[in-house]
């Protein structure tokens, strides 16, 4: 039988060596690249929640709303409000058309969810979703 040289032994333990350290870098930098990705993941997460809470706050939206209506800009002019559980439905007429854009602009500035719009020469109906 005939012996194996040592220096083959040898050069076979570091290459084994340095494809494990190799492996294990890499491995490495596919962890840190998922541990960066779960970390963006769950910023989306938090920043989606505070809107969702933002958009959908009954408190937020009728305070808004409120904000609007009771403007002096639309003191005079005839604003109806009716709310179920899933929305308010809001209604105004008025004969200038001015009023009517600087209404509809400032709901539309707002941080609303607008299920509905239907303009008219004279009004303006809306309908905004709570939930």
């Amino acid at each position: 039988m005939n012996r194996l040289n040592p220096l083959y032994i040898i050069l076979l333990f570091i290459t084994i060596v340095f494809l494990s350290f190799y492996t294990i870098s890499n491995e490495k930098k596919a962890y840190y690249k998922k541990v960066e990705e779960t970390k963006q993941l769950e910023s989306k997460a938090l920043e989606f929640k505070n809107l969702v809470n933002a958009w959908t706050s009954e408190k937020y939206i009728n305070s808004t709303l409120d904000e609007i209506s009771k403007s002096q800009i639309f003191a005079k002019e005839q604003i109806s409000r009716t709310a179920t559980k899933e929305l308010i439905k809001i209604k105004i007429d008025s004969a200038n058309p001015e009023i009517l854009d600087i209404f509809l602009n400032k709901v539309l500035n707002k941080q609303l969810i607008i299920k509905k719009l239907q303009l008219d020469k004279n009004s303006i109906d809306l309908e905004i979703g709570i939930k």
